[in-house]
């Protein structure tokens, strides 16, 4: 198979040795195991492992492809999608589908694959319009290797939960939680470190938001997770828990929580509409352009579109731009100066209260003091 793919015989005699001769022990509880030969699989951790994973089930992606049947948008094939070892089939009907799961087993029995149909679940999304078959379509039956696969109503993919409902509610509250225990984590980890550092250490491990992305921006699940979010930058900014919302960003120089989402939102779609996957490019001009802004990417363009004041044909054309100023700009336009001015007073009230600040004229306030006056800004 890889000499057919044109590598040079210098490789392949490299990776013959890497997998030839290998030989293993299992350590458990400080006992090693006798060795044993190693006659399949690909190195776990190796660099070069999805590489190879991905040659060694090309030819299952191509054979899914020319059958003929699963989800097309346009001419696009979109019935199969893989990453490494994760592959997700896609079917508008249940005949459909389990002749993809045919020719998936037809390609493990010739090369020696097994499917491990207790980590595989099917998931039935089904078109408002068609409600009323969402019951007997998860009452239909799908095998792999002969063995039955479940179906679910959520499942995470590649770390995003799709459910049923097409919904982004359980993914983004996920993620709600997952930011309060890494915010938690970090304040109680480095709650005696300097102000400076704790903010820096907030924002590189709390502010993933892995999968924002794809969430409709229409989502009122968003809120939950901004108040999350406004919670956690108070905790760290020792601030009382009513202090004023606009204060955050620029005490901490960070976008508000739903700006920041709006610009990872308009970012995405533009590096998916000038991606160098055709696929992708297609995918994303049908689902902003062809759909007329219908689909939730596309929704999420106009949205973006209308509250920055865009054209959404020079959106799509990416001649706006999306550089981070422009949203700091935006936020910071909306903004009265008497804002800017006690959230200034206030981050000098904070480094004082740190000691990074000293004050002149040999005035002395107590910890106290400070704190009052730092409320009596932050609240008023």
């Amino acid at each position: 198979m890889l000499m057919k793919r044109g590598l040079p015989a210098c490789i392949v005699r490299i990776l013959i040795n890497l997998y030839t001769a290998n030989e293993v022990r299992v350590l458990w509880a400080g006992l090693a195991s006798e060795l044993f030969s190693v006659l399949n699989g690909v190195k776990q951790g190796g660099v070069i492992s999805p590489i190879l994973f991905c040659i060694y089930v090309d030819d299952l992606l191509i054979k899914l492809k020319r059958s003929g049947v699963g989800c097309f948008v346009g001419l696009n094939f979109t019935g199969a999608l893989a990453y490494a070892d994760d592959i997700v089939l896609m079917a508008p009907t249940p005949s459909a589908m389990r002749k993809l799961l045919a020719i998936c087993d037809e390609y493990a029995a010739q090369y020696d694959i097994i499917f491990n149909a207790e980590k595989s679940k099917f998931l039935v999304i089904a078109a408002h319009k068609r409600r009323s078959l969402y019951q007997s379509m998860c009452d239909c039956k799908f095998y792999i290797g002969g063995n039955v696969i479940d179906n679910v109503s959520s499942y995470s993919h590649l770390g995003h939960i799709i459910t049923a409902t097409f919904d982004d509610i359980d993914d983004i509250r996920h993620r709600r939680n997952s930011f309060i225990g890494q915010a938690n984590n970090v304040l109680c980890c480095f709650s005696k470190v300097d102000l400076l550092t704790k903010l820096r250490l907030f924002k590189s491990y709390c502010s993933t938001a892995y999968g924002c992305e794809l969430w409709s921006l229409y989502n009122d699940a968003i809120g939950e997770f901004s108040v999350a979010w406004r919670k956690g930058f108070r905790r760290l900014l020792n601030l009382p828990h009513n202090s004023h919302c606009y204060l955050l960003p620029l005490l901490t120089d960070t976008l508000p929580f739903f700006d920041e989402l709006c610009k990872r939102s308009a970012r995405f779609i533009i590096s998916c509409l000038f991606s160098p996957s055709q696929l992708v490019r297609s995918m994303m001009w049908h689902g902003v352009v062809v759909a007329k802004y219908n689909s939730i990417m596309g929704s999420n363009a106009l949205f973006c579109c209308e509250r920055f004041g865009w054209s959404p044909d020079q959106f799509v054309l990416n001649l706006v731009n999306l550089s981070n100023n422009v949203f700091i700009d935006y936020y910071r336009a909306g903004l009265e100066d008497v804002e800017k001015h006690n959230a200034f007073s206030l981050l000098e009230l904070l480094f004082i209260r740190e000691g990074t600040f000293v004050l002149s004229n040999e005035l002395s306030l107590s910890k106290a003091e400070i704190n009052d006056i730092i409320n009596c800004i932050a609240t008023a």
